[in-house]
């Protein structure tokens, strides 16, 4: 199972976390696929071949949302474990929904744009923990 990271263009993109909207959006990053793990099996008594599995349990990479910088709004977003939600289009008309359950990690990498009337970029860094409100493991999804 290969990891595919996902970049969205962030134009016609809404995000909410803990139902507080997310506006401003330049791009958005995740994966909803992780990558599994190697684990190694190997013991002492092994003579010749090196002998290893891949873990079930996938990682699943922090969720990146690239927006206009809004310290009012953005610092206002609590730490707590919510759910994140992305609606987004690909192609002409198709909306899809992304669901993540997920802390804010930080909010940083502040960048400038072409001119200082521009404003100022910044990521918002979200860490997917997989556990719902009443700590269920719950994986991200994706629905059409």
């Amino acid at each position: 199972m290969s990891k595919k990271t996902i970049v969205i263009d962030g134009e016609g993109v809404t995000a909410t976390f803990n139902d507080v909207a997310i506006a401003d959006i330049n791009t958005v990053a995740f994966s909803i696929r992780g990558e599994r793990a190697e684990i190694n099996l190997t013991t002492i008594e092994a003579t010749a071949y090196l002998v290893g599995l891949l873990a079930d349990l996938q990682e699943i990479e922090d969720v990146v949302i690239n927006k206009k910088f809004d310290p009012k709004a953005d610092y206002a977003h609590t730490s707590d474990n919510k759910e994140l939600v992305l609606n987004y289009k690909t192609g002409k008309s198709l909306t899809k929904i992304a669901t993540f359950w997920c802390q804010l990690k930080n909010a940083a990498a502040a960048t400038l744009e072409r001119g200082p009337s521009d404003g100022i970029n910044h990521d918002l860094a979200f860490f997917v923990t997989n556990l719902d409100a009443d700590f269920t493991e719950t994986g991200p999804a994706i629905t059409s």
